[in-house]
């Protein structure tokens, strides 16, 4: 297992030239970035199902592991032209911001919620009437011919003059928009990391493999254990991608358990949905978490089905199917506690500022461009709003919620690293609309935020985790403060215009599928415009709950040292993607429990690269099948559902 001590070892700082940075790591990361890119986008549209739903990013993966043991072949008979370990972090780093962007809550929604308001309108719908005059022609496309080409491939191509200019003007202001805001996040993770990574210790462990891939490529190579692991967990996925083309091919049942069918009474059968899949790279994530963290993960995704239960058996109104406002509240308040814990950090750092003595100046230059570059950027999108026609006051509040909801999702995955985090139906419009009504809110306004509905769909796919598991990763292996911020600026800017470019122009060549989520967003806007709302006591009761039992629970974890429940566990336990992968995490727990009770903290390092094995074997497998499909253009096998 790759230690501190071997980062700290003499000779292991990076110490390679300025223009070598620009041209290896640069100038390698953009090829790389428009490679994986255009690999997600065409993967999850033609060739497999969800892709960027997980924590980690399987093409990432398998890019990386093939950069790793190349540079390892390269070190051992040409080592002047191999990667150092901080270049191939860094890289990795890159790639992983990127792909986030590309992926299905971000561009992949972005992209067709400039353009469904206007395609999809009918003389029935009435919506040309309700929002179309509210929708700036610099942010969208109103001219159904430039679209044609879009939702009818084959019709019209997208390389004419005419589609091109078209649609040159909200493609660079998108892409604009969407790198000053990865600037923002940027600016938010480094006034936190120091807090989260020196001070607190979090454990990040989503960012455990690449830093092992990367800082300990002998051992990880060479270990029995990985390749058992990896062999195990590949041809699994392989027999089961064969199944899937011949289904003569036998292949082993793990992901076709499900217990609701067999609860058809009241109360159980309000349960629905309740899989017992195991993925044994979400095994190998559980192994990875804290037993106490991974232990609140699956308890409290029982919790949220036994809610069901309770309301079914005393015959009130179901609840969401997805807690969406309970588990709203959940995610605001672990923003909330997130920054009351780093108060202290966050003030000195403050006076730091004004201050050459003392800690809170030991990295002034890093924290002053943090703090005047947040604050600069934040009113660089309000005024980018304003100009598009959205009050002050409205962007302000909607900027800061979405900010809340990143800080609790960086924090869980600092904290807990869960295999996937999502929280739907909590966009930050829909919960001032909970709290205020429609009417306060305005048409006008409500028909802006929707064209924001992509920046908070999910909050899966989302880059700011990415960034700052990035800081950690570059802590482990000595990356440079200076040149690992540059990587994720350059990142953000190159992958804005490859991920909302590459979803322009493929569009347009293939026939991709327009679900349901294309369309809902303004459908709901349809409906708040025609049937204004008040108020929704019920959503606000469910709302608080949710922010009340986390704080109770933060307290009681800080209070009493034998108190098993950790609230960033009851926020990210429940979801579509979650109710998948609950029953793998709770393995991983039994097994490191196991473990632990059986050999200690040597046995744990010992087994651990099994583990890891497991999420390499199954993610590379999935990367294999996913450029299949791709190269023959046939859908195949995916790992997720």
């Amino acid at each position: 297992m790759y230690s501190a001590s071997q980062a700290k070892s003499p000779g292991a700082a990076d110490t390679t030239s300025t223009i070598r940075f620009i041209v290896r790591v640069l100038g390698f990361g953009a090829p790389l970035i428009f490679f994986n890119v255009f690999w997600i986008v065409a993967a999850e549209h033609r060739a497999v199902g969800e892709v960027t739903v997980f924590s980690f990013f399987p093409t990432v993966l398998f890019t990386v592991f093939m950069l790793a043991m190349i540079n390892h072949g390269i070190k051992r008979f040409a080592p002047r032209f191999a990667l150092t370990a901080s270049e191939l972090a860094t890289l990795y780093v890159m790639i992983s911001i990127a792909t986030a962007l590309s992926g299905r809550d971000i561009a992949r929604q972005l992209v067709p919620t400039t353009i469904n308001g206007f395609w999809l309108a009918t003389p029935e719908n009435d919506w040309a009437n309700l929002f179309h005059t509210y929708l700036p022609n610099w942010l969208t496309i109103s001219d159904l011919t430039v679209l044609q080409g879009y939702y009818e491939p084959g019709t019209e191509p997208f390389w004419q003059r005419f589609i091109v200019l078209s649609w040159l003007k909200p493609f660079v202001a998108w892409s604009v928009f969407t790198a000053i805001f990865l600037f923002v996040t940027l600016c938010i993770n480094i006034v936190l990391r120091r807090q989260w990574i020196e001070h607190e210790r979090l454990n990040y462990p989503i960012a455990q493999l690449p830093i092992e891939i990367i800082g300990n490529t002998a051992g990880v190579f060479s270990s029995r254990l990985t390749w058992i692991g990896f062999a195990v967990a590949l041809a699994i996925e392989v027999f089961a991608g064969l199944n899937y083309l011949y289904p003569w091919i036998p292949a082993l049942p793990l992901k076709d358990i499900e217990i609701a069918q067999f609860m058809t009474e009241k109360p159980w059968s309000a349960i629905s949905w309740f899989p017992m899949k195991i993925y044994l790279f979400a095994v190998g994530v559980g192994y990875l978490m804290p037993l106490g963290l991974s232990f609140s993960l699956w308890f409290f995704f029982l919790f949220w089905k036994a809610e069901h239960v309770v309301f079914s058996a005393m015959g009130w109104r179901p609840l969401d199917r997805w807690h969406g406002e309970q588990r709203a509240g959940a995610w605001l308040a672990i923003g909330f506690i997130a920054l009351w814990t780093a108060r202290r950090h966050i003030w000195l750092m403050v006076i730091g500022l004004f201050s050459r003595s003392g800690e809170a100046s030991k990295q002034e230059p890093l924290y002053r461009f943090a703090i005047y570059g947040g604050i600069g950027g934040f009113l660089l999108m309000l005024a980018f709003w304003h100009a598009a026609g959205l009050p002050y006051w409205v962007a302000a509040l909607y900027f800061i919620i979405h900010f809340l909801m990143c800080i609790a999702m960086a924090r869980m995955r600092a904290e807990l690293g869960p295999p996937t985090h999502e929280l739907h139906d909590a966009l930050p419009d829909r919960l001032i609309i909970m709290f205020t009504g429609t009417r306060v809110v305005g048409a006008k306004n409500l028909s802006l935020t929707t064209l924001l509905q992509w920046l908070s769909y999910g909050y899966r796919s989302h880059p700011m985790p990415h960034q700052l598991e990035g800081f950690k990763i570059g802590s482990a292996l000595r990356i440079r403060d200076n040149r690992l911020v540059a990587a994720m600026i350059f990142a953000g800017i190159v992958g804005s215009l490859i991920a909302i470019g590459a979803h322009i122009v493929l569009y347009y060549q293939h026939h991709y599928r327009q679900g349901w989520d294309a369309v809902a967003p303004f459908q709901f806007l349809s409906s708040w415009i025609t049937n204004p709302r008040d108020p929704s006591t019920r959503q606000i009761r469910g709302f608080g709950f949710g922010f009340a039992f986390t704080v109770l629970l933060a307290y009681l974890k800080r209070r009493f040292l034998w108190w098993s429940f950790y609230p960033v566990g009851f926020a990210v336990s429940y979801g579509w993607c979650i109710s998948g992968m609950w029953f793998s995490i709770f393995w991983g727990w039994l097994l490191k429990r196991l473990v632990f009770k059986g050999g200690g903290i040597g046995a744990y390092r010992r087994a651990l690269p099994l583990f890891l094995g497991f999420i390499l074997g199954q993610f590379l497998a999935w990367g294999l099948w996913s450029l299949i499909g791709v190269a023959l253009g046939i859908k195949v096998y995916s790992l997720y559902p």
